[in-house]
Parts: structure tokens; sequence; C-alpha cells
């Protein structure tokens, strides 16, 4: 036990000049006139003697006509036995007494463990204000909630036979009137809460199961409920009325039981609630009599409290009502794709409804949809959206939400739901309100926030905000409705978003500190732990087909998550039981039907679809080659577009279901190109600006080029790991693309858009967003490879965003020339100098995208080097696409002659739509964009919960 030596030490700044200046001093003021809401507490206005003996009473034991409980409080020196606990003549006693004889030994056994509680607490370096409010926060009942942090005191507390004492060294008594509130309260908190208990114990035989239990519920929350009130009376608070006490003390006892008693509170409350709060009346009348200062506050509540026994077991019934009556608890799920599931899902609201059934809780779940997301429709590609449209959101205007269940869901699942594929907290706390009003939910199950932090709508803070504003609008329409909300769940790591599993920690931190915070008397808000329940991180997802999206195993697993806090939290079904050792697989036919054709804009391939197929994957490859190009499409179609002429495609297709397994390939089908698309823009120009970048071109010539209808900028981000490409469209022949990331370098290209659909990018100069004219490149150095091969090398600058090479024959004393092939690597290899290497000059300049700097120092290499027949002088490598060599003489393609596959050497797969002319296949640009655009598809088929991306 703490000495008042130390105490001092600790809290000296706080110390009275003398013990004569105390904090009973403020008591004599805190008088008030009615027994109405108070006012704002006064200050002081005389000072006694002694400050314990402000409220002196007798410390004759009193008969027990003051209720359950009675006070005795005063200077230690008129104490009598309780003297020897107190240091001091002037310290201050305040002892409880209990008079429930029916009870005395189990009244006894709640003093004990209080005070050693206390003590524990106390030997742990709490002070007694701190040990008092921890056990104040924990039984809160939300009418006027605890805080940390205010006036501290310490002191002693001790068990002595049915009484309970609590002793303040008259020393480091303080002179702030909330020292004294805090201290009061305190200690009537204690002694209706054990009061409160052990009266309840009356209606259980010694020894049973559910007396602790319901008996610690009831008494934790009335004698919350008290203290509450108090320190809100002493603060100038409202104090409510009867109704919201009945409501905030109803849900209390309700969540404090749990479940597997549930039934046994219910028997109490019908029996024993009326004699209860008769019994606690007459005890709050007599310290009404003793504690002076707040005599009207008591007086009030014993009051008011009149007639609340029925009324506090209709409450129970109402909650009740969420555990085992005919009126069925009214279920809304708000959620995301984790929540909606995907068609041939089971879900995990299946499987909490199947909870609800096997616990015989009455459920009606309720909201806008029933199904799960239905694949999109099997459509060739989209085309894209004139600048300055506005986007459309699919999950909030026209969300998919008729897909079907697993083949073994109950007919008689009670499918309803407020969850939708792609949802953020940031939309749903916009919708949440008209869907309370209209549907009268009585609980929400809230699974929203990784949407909001995967696709950088906010942060971990800012996605809490999403989330309480969620809560407080849902509360708005319906001030009674109770909420379980979950945190986010962690996923496998994706490339580069590095950033997210950090973000979804914070935020599952925050959320944890928050949500105690956000209940009200009539309206509980718990938590969910969704993600520790859930198994899945960034290493490993067992619970997940594709890293994020649940299972069978997953379903169950987050059924149980939200059934534990049903559970333990409201009191709803006596058990959880464990996630079951097997979970049903999920078929996974292999496809038939499967069709290739010709079509204006390339090659379109369909097959019937599989019910239950998360998705397919595709192969194609030209024919007669070995290597196939894969990527997965989420619809039963795919097409082929950037495609030659006479280019014979061969396909064949496999349901994939990630992680649940994929089917084996389909027989092989085929088709001959025959496109009708437009060529590719001329001349096309980039400039970088402050946070975008300018692009203008000429129109095209050529076939198909009379009903061309708009050109797609497209543009991707090189300096961001996993960024998806970014387009817009125009119908003029230029456009400024603002609202990039200044100093990050970004490949630039444009496509027609023609009646048959999209034509071959041009690929143009790429763009280092923010910068100007590049500096020169620096320490250029050249090396032979062979007689006709030199390898190039230079230091570059962050402002570029791409190198020309130079070249000329200083032999016969032409000037310099360069090609339109831009490097974004500091080096590169020239090839085919004929008669060899010594008889040429070379020099780089930078670019950003038109922009140019002048030419670097110019290097060159001796020669002839000595005649060797197996080298010098010989014929040039047998393979032009190792040396690098100088482009075709069309510039807006690049260079090199192409493999006879374009999905080889470096080429593109053909279903990303990239060109696919002889002179583009290996041009740096094309290469880079078709890396972009299929990593794009990719990330957006696995990065998780996404809105809709449209195949092919």
């Amino acid at each position: 036990m703490r000495t008042s030596g130390v105490l001092r030490k600790r809290r000296g700044a706080r110390r009275s000049v003398s013990d004569g200046l105390l904090v009973l001093l403020v008591s004599l003021a805190l008088m008030f006139t009615t027994a109405a809401e108070p006012a704002a507490a006064q200050g002081p206005e005389a000072a006694p003697a002694k400050a314990c003996a402000t409220h002196a009473t007798s410390f004759t034991a009193d008969s027990g006509d003051g209720g359950p409980v009675t006070l005795r409080m005063g200077c230690a020196q008129d104490a009598g036995a309780l003297r020897p606990l107190a240091k001091s003549d002037d310290d201050l006693v305040m002892a409880f007494d209990f008079h429930v004889p029916e009870r005395r030994q189990q009244t006894r056994d709640l003093i004990r463990t209080l005070v050693e509680d206390t003590q524990a607490d106390q030997r742990a370096g709490m002070s007694l204000a701190e040990s008092f409010t921890k056990r104040a926060q924990r039984d809160s009942v939300g009418v006027y909630p605890p805080q940390g942090g205010g006036p501290d005191f310490d002191g002693q507390v001790h068990a002595v036979d049915d009484s309970i004492v609590l002793i303040a060294p008259a020393g480091d008594i303080g002179t702030a009137a909330n020292w004294w509130q805090k201290w009061i309260a305190a200690g009537v908190s204690l002694g209706i809460t054990i009061a409160s208990s052990a009266v309840c114990l009356l209606a259980f035989n010694v020894g049973a199961p559910a007396a602790a239990p319901v008996c610690g519920a009831v008494g934790g929350a009335l004698g919350s409920l008290v203290g509450e009130l108090m320190n809100a009376y002493f603060d100038g608070r409202s104090l409510g009325d009867a109704e919201v006490w009945k409501e905030a003390l109803a849900v209390a006892m309700w969540g404090a039981v749990g479940g597997a008693f549930a039934g046994q509170l219910m028997n109490w409350a019908a029996a024993g609630t009326t004699s209860l709060i008769t019994r606690i009346q007459v005890s709050l009348r007599h310290f009404a009599t003793r504690i002076k200062a707040f005599g009207n506050v008591l007086t009030f509540m014993a009051g008011s409290m009149e007639g609340m026994g029925p009324k506090l077991l209709e409450a129970l019934e109402r909650l009740r009502g969420i555990g085992g009556t005919a009126t069925p608890l009214r279920v809304m799920v708000v959620g995301d794709s984790m929540s909606q599931g995907d068609e041939g899902d089971w879900t995990w609201r299946y499987r909490l409804w199947q909870w609800f059934r096997s616990q015989h809780v009455e459920v009606d779940f309720v909201g806008p949809y029933r199904g799960t997301k239905n694949h999109p429709d099997p459509v060739g590609p989209a085309v894209p959206p004139l600048q300055g449209e506005p986007p459309t959101q699919p999950s909030v205007e026209n969300p998919p939400v008729s897909g079907r269940y697993a083949a073994g869901v109950d007919q008689d699942f009670d499918s309803d739901h407020f969850a939708v594929w792609g949802r953020q907290a940031a939309q749903d706390k916009k919708l949440i309100g008209s869907m309370v009003t209209q549907y009268k939910p009585d609980l929400l199950l809230v699974g929203l926030g990784f949407n909001d932090m995967g696709w950088f709508v906010s942060g971990a803070q800012g996605t809490l905000d999403s989330v309480k504003t969620l809560v407080d609008n849902a509360r708005a329409a319906k001030p009674d409705l109770r909420f379980a909300v979950a945190d986010v769940p962690q996923r496998s790591a994706i490339g580069g978003r590095e950033d997210l599993p950090v973000t979804t920690a914070a935020y599952n931190d925050m959320l944890a500190r928050a949500i105690p915070s956000w209940s009200t008397p009539t309206s509980r808000v718990e938590p969910v732990d969704w993600a520790g329940s859930y198994d899945c991180a960034p290493k490993a997802c067992p619970a997940a087909y594709d890293g994020l999206h649940p299972n069978a195993l997953g379903e169950f697993q987050i059924a149980r998550a939200f059934e534990q806090t049903l559970h333990r939290r409201f009191g709803i079904g006596s058990f959880v039981p464990d996630v079951p050792r097997t979970v049903p697989a999920r078929p996974t036919p292999a496809v038939s039907g499967l069709v290739a054709e010709a079509v204006p804009s390339g090659i379109r391939v369909t097959w019937k679809p599989v019910f239950g197929a998360h998705g397919y994957t595709v192969r194609s490859r030209i024919a007669g080659n070995a290597v196939w190009s894969e990527l997965p499409v989420a619809t039963n179609r795919f097409d082929t577009t950037w495609t030659m002429d006479g280019w014979k495609w061969e396909y064949q297709v496999r349901t994939d279901n990630g992680d649940d397994g994929t089917s084996s390939w389909s027989p092989t089908v085929s088709a001959v190109a025959d496109p009708r698309t437009a060529a590719p823009p001329e001349k096309i120009v980039t400039r970088a600006t402050a946070t975008g970048v300018d692009v203008s071109w000429d129109a095209p010539k050529g076939p198909h080029t009379d009903t061309i209808d708009r050109y797609e900028i497209i543009l991707w981000d090189k300096d961001t790991p996993g960024a998806f490409f970014r387009s817009t469209a125009v119908k003029g022949r230029s456009a400024h693309v603002d609202g990039l990331e200044p100093g990050h370098h970004y490949l630039v290209a444009v496509a027609t858009w023609n009646r048959a659909g999209g034509g071959m990018p041009g690929v143009a100069r790429s763009v280092t967003v923010g910068m100007g004219t590049p500096p020169r490149p620096t320490d250029l150095k050249v090396r032979a490879v062979d007689p006709t091969t030199v390898q190039l090398d230079w230091k570059g600058s962050k402002e570029a965003a791409g190198y020309r090479v130079w070249v000329r024959n200083v032999t016969e004393g032409g000037a310099f020339t360069s090609d339109e092939y831009v490097t974004e690597d500091t080096g590169r290899g020239i090839a085919f100098l004929f008669p060899g290497y010594w008889n040429f000059e070379f020099c780089v300049t930078a670019i950003n995208g038109a922009a140019e700097s002048g030419r670097s120092d110019c290097v060159s290499l001796p020669g002839p080097p000595p005649s060797d027949p197996n080298t010098g002088g010989g014929p040039p490598p047998s393979d032009p696409n190792t040396g690098g060599g100088p482009p075709p003489s069309d510039p807006n393609t690049g260079s090199g002659p192409p493999p006879s596959d374009p999905n080889t050497g470096g080429g593109p797969p053909p279903s990303t739509r990239l060109p696919a002319s002889t002179a583009s296949i290996l041009e740096k640009g094309a290469a880079e964009l078709d890396a972009a655009l299929r990593d794009d598809r990719r990330a957006r088929s696995t990065a998780g919960d996404l809105a809709a991306v449209p195949a092919g």
C-alpha cells in the first residue's frame, strides 16, 4: 500500500498549503433548490475547522433501515473500531455497510473480491482514482461515460466484516471540487454495485452457476449508472430521464451476461427487478441525507426510479428479441465483396444464418439486395469515355447483385443484405441513412474499409472517420440501432503495395481504441475481430481463393467472428461452435463450347459460362509457335485486338478458381484476323507540364480512317510499382491530361477508335512530369562488341524521360543522324556499322517529350583491329535483333524486324491489344506499354476487392 509520503512526492504540486484547506469546503456550496436537473456546480463558501467533519455522521452501525447499503463518514478520530485503519485522526473515513442477511457470506465475498482487485491495481502502480476509473469504464452504461486523466486521488480500501471502508489521508486531500466529487461518486458507485449484486443473489440458490455472472452484470450496471449520474450532476450535464436509464441498464446487463446466461437473466428480471429497484431507492434516499452536496441528485434518482422495475424488464425483453422471442431480430449486413460474395459462393452470411437457426434465434435479414455478384455479360472492349464525362460508379448506380449461391445453400436462406462488390465506407456513409429508414434493422453488421485504403480513397484516419460517420448517420435514422463493426483483414502481399499491410494494421488499432467511445445508452457499438479470426496475411492466405476473398473455409471463419461478438457482447445464442475441420470443395469443371471467330475489331473468343467460376485463364499464340501467352479474364469472352490482317491465332481456355483450383485446358480453337480498325495517329508530340502532359497528333491516313470517332490517350506511370494504366479520349487531335505525379516518368500512347473498335496505338515520346528540357548526358563511353557492333553507356538525369543516340560516318564526312528510337536506359548497343565501327562517331541527347537537350560529348574508337578471319571485317551477326540495330523507316513505330512470334523475343502478348505491325513489335515504347497493360489486367484481377474491370 502506498504511504502518504510517497503520495506527497508524486503529487506535491497539488498539496494544500495547510491541512485546513481541504476539498470539503467546496461541497458546502453544492446545494440545489429542487430535485430537477442541476445547473453547474458553484464554488466554496466557507471553511470548517476540519474538512473530514463537514458531513460527519455517527459511526454507530446503522440498523439497516437505510436499505441494503448505508453510509458512515467522518474523521478517523471519531471512527471507533475503524480508527486503526487510518494513519491520522484527520483522515477521512467512508464506510459502506451492507444489510443482506440472507446472503451475508456471499456479500462478504463480494466485498473481499472488490477490495483485493483494487489493492492489486495499486500494487501494479495505479492510484485509487485510476483503479476506480478502470472499473467505471469497464462497467459503463454510457449515460455519462467516465474519462481518464481527471483529478487524481489515492488512499486505502479495506474489507471489514459486512463493510467496505475507504480512507483518504488528510494530508493528501486536494482543494479542487472535482476531487471531492470523484471520491464521493466512486464510493457510492461501489456501494450500490455490491448491494445490487447481493440483493440479486436472493433470486438464486447458493452456488448456482448463473448467479455470479447475472448478479455481477446487474450490480455493475446499477452501480455504474448511479456513479455516472452523480458525475453528470456535478459537471452540469444532462441526466436524461428514467427512459434513457432503463435502456442503458438493459443494454449493459444484456451485454455483460453473454448468451450462456441470457435465459437466467430474464428469469431474474421477471421476478426480481421491482424488489431490487425498490430497495436501491431506499439506499439512495439514505445517502441523500448523509451527503448533502449530492442530496438533490440522489433524491432525484430515487424518485425517477419509481416504477422502473417493469420498464427494465420490458427493455430486456426487447433485447431478448435479439435472442429467442417470437419477434425476429432484424439484421442488416453492410459490406463489400467479402460480404456479398461471388456467384457460386456459400457466403459467410449464409453460415451466420445457419448459426442463428441452430441457436433457435428468430432472425430477419433485411436490405435492398438478395444475390451474390453476378458476372458481367460477355461484351467486347469498352469505348473509352470522353474527357469531362463523369465516371460511372457501377457499385453505386447499378450494382451486380443477381448472382446465385452455391448449389447446396438451403432454399429457405434469408439472403437480404446491403453488401456490394467494390463498396467503400466513404460511399456507404452517404447511403446508410436511407437504408436504415427504409428497412428498420435492429442490428447492423458492418464490414467495410478495405476498398477505402486499397484504392487510396483514404488512409487509416480517413477510413476511421468514414466508418464513424456511417455509425452516426445510421443512428440518426434509428436512435436505438445496435452495431457490430468489424476491422479489416490483411491480404496476401501485392507487389508495389507494401503500404497496405501497414495502413490496415494502423486502422485496426485506431478502430479498436475508438469503438468503446461510440456507444450511447440506447445504441451500443461493439467490435468484431475479423482480422484476428480470418486466416490471411501478407505471406499466406489459406482462407481466401485469391489472397483476399473468402473461400469456404474463410466464410466459416468470418461468420464465427461475428457470432463471437453477437454471443459475448449482445448475449445472442447459447454457444459459438468451432470452425469445421472440413469444408465443401468448390466445383471446377472444364469449359465447353469454345469458339473463335474474326470480327471487325480483331478476333472474338467465347465459350459457355461455368457456374461458380471465379474466372478463366485464356492462353493464345500465333499458329505454329510453341509459346503461349496467358491472361486471366472475368467472363466467358476474350478479344484479341491490335492484330494484323491474316494472322492466325490459336486459343485454349480453362476454369480458374484461384487457390481453389483450376480445370484442365480446353481443346484448341483458331481464327484468322481480318481487322477493320484504323491506323495509329501520326506525328504524336508530347510536352510535359507542371502536373500533366500536353499531347497533339495528326490524323492517320489509310483504310477505315473515315469512321474514326475519337482518340484514346493512354498513360502509364513507370515509377509507381503496380500502377494501373489510365486513359481518356477526345474528339479532336490534341489533349491536356492533368493530375499526374510531378517528377514521375510516364509512357504516352494514342490510339484511334472507329466503328470497328480500338486501333493500334502510336507510342509517343515519354515525359517526366513537372520537368523542362533535361541536361545533356555526360560521361559517354564506347566499347567494341565485334567489328560492326559497339555498346554505349552514359550518365543520365532524373529530368530525362529517355535518350536518343546520334551517329555519323567520320570517314565519309557525313552529318550526325538519329532515329526515333528512345531508350529509358543509360546504355544502348549499336550494330550494322559497316565497314566497321572505327568509321563512326557517337553522341547522345536526353529527351523529355518534345524537349531535347544538346548532344553530349562525342566518342569513337580507333581502328581497324588486326585482321582476324573470325572477327575482323567479318559479316554482321546472324541475328539482327541482338545488336540493337537501327530502326525501320517508320518514325511512329520503332526499331527492328519482329520475330516470327510476337509473344516471344520481348514482344507483347497479342491479347493485350498491343501493336502487331511488323515495324512495331520490338519498339521499346510498345514493349513498355505491353507490360503496363498486361500487369494492369493481372493486378486488377487479383488485387482484391475492386470494381468490375472489363475483360478483353
